[in-house]
């Protein structure tokens, strides 16, 4: 329980830091829209909690109404159960989004993301009904998924319909490598590819729609960067726990110094800390691994760690020293004494004369 509040934390800081940097950068213009036309809430945050719990209690209802008779229902009558759920929730947005109202298109998005989830069950659920087995099911229902989540999210742009089509899109990428490289071997699509198999096409993948977030192609941004950041950073590890320590180890500290380095042009101090947690990681990992057996390598580590975090700060006080900041700036120095007001000008100094000469230059 401890560790799901723990990671629960962890997701809210990292999304919440790249909400933050895209408003920041403009790129984001769901807070100026949350506020209506005149930057006014029309509905407060607890009408809006009351309509959550609403759902909370729908789901919770009928989870425990179906649940007690899901056995006694035909088994056709199941996968009806779950695509009438998926009905359901897709009329429900469809309703709520008539309301022009910022919390009301929230809830839209929520009961959006769920029958997306309903027709993923019914998918698998029709496919083991009629076949009695897994064979291609994890493309069939990661293809269901990204189309109907790719409609979801050209009609509604929100960050749970990202996160559905995302995910629908990782489904489909590993069904599609399991089955091909499964009939390659001859088993006819129904044993298992090897982790590096899987490892390279979801590293690039998550590099990708990465790239697709910061060009702004998949909107927010403030979804799409970090969830391709987070994927690519994280498949290595499959590498490395399946046999392919050499290969996982070297694409996790370079996709990790990647993304430290492209944090600097772009100002995100998020994906610095994911790109310097990762590279945490795997380093302290490859040194775990491999150089466990001498003190010599470690204390070149650390020392070498020592010498970098001095040339970091070396090198940002050099930088400082030859770019002053402008007056006015932050860290621009006050100066020691006030300049003295400009003296005031003589009344008649502007008039002419005579009311036909011209103005004196």
């Amino acid at each position: 329980m401890i560790s799901l509040v723990v990671l629960v934390v962890i997701v809210a800081l990292i999304f919440g830091g790249f909400y933050y940097w895209a408003r920041r950068q403009g790129l984001s213009t769901t807070g100026q829209a949350a506020g209506g036309e005149h930057g006014e809430r029309r509905i407060s945050l607890l009408t809006e909690a009351v309509a959550y719990v609403g759902v909370i209690l729908l789901l919770a209802g009928g989870a425990v109404a179906i649940g007690q008779r899901w056995n006694s229902i035909p088994s056709w009558g199941q996968v009806g159960v779950l695509a009438g759920a998926a009905a359901f929730f897709l009329l429900i947005g469809i309703v709520v989004r008539r309301v022009r109202e910022p919390a009301m298109q929230r809830l839209a998005g929520v009961v959006w993301f769920l029958s997306v989830a309903c027709v993923a069950g019914a998918v698998w659920l029709a496919w083991w009904k009629a076949y009695g087995s897994t064979g291609p099911v994890t493309v069939l229902v990661g293809g269901a998924v990204t189309l109907y989540s790719a409609v979801l999210w050209l009609v509604r742009r929100g960050a749970l319909q990202n996160v559905a089509l995302f995910a629908g899109l990782i489904v489909t990428v590993l069904g599609i490598v399991d089955y091909a490289v499964d009939i390659v071997n001859g088993h006819g699509g129904t044993g298992s590819a090897p982790a590096i198999a899987g490892v390279l096409p979801l590293w690039a993948f998550g590099l990708a729609w990465a790239w697709l977030g910061w060009r702004r192609y998949v909107e927010p941004v403030w979804v799409t960067i970090p969830c391709g950041v987070i994927l690519a950073l994280i498949v290595p590890i499959f590498a490395v726990s399946h046999g392919w320590g050499h290969v996982g180890y070297a694409i996790g500290i370079a996709t990790a110094a990647a993304v430290m380095a492209a944090s600097v042009p772009l100002r995100n101090v998020p994906l610095l800390a994911l790109g310097a947690l990762a590279m945490f990681g795997y380093v302290t990992s490859a040194a775990v691994r491999y150089l466990q057996q001498s003190l010599g390598y470690p204390a070149a580590l650390a020392i070498a760690g020592v010498l970098i975090i001095g040339l970091a700060v070396i090198s940002s006080r050099l930088m400082r020293a030859a770019h002053p900041p402008e007056p006015g700036q932050p860290g621009a120095e006050k100066p020691s004494h006030a300049a003295p007001p400009p003296l005031p000008a003589e009344p008649d100094a502007g008039k002419p004369s005579h009311p036909d000469l011209p103005k004196a230059s």
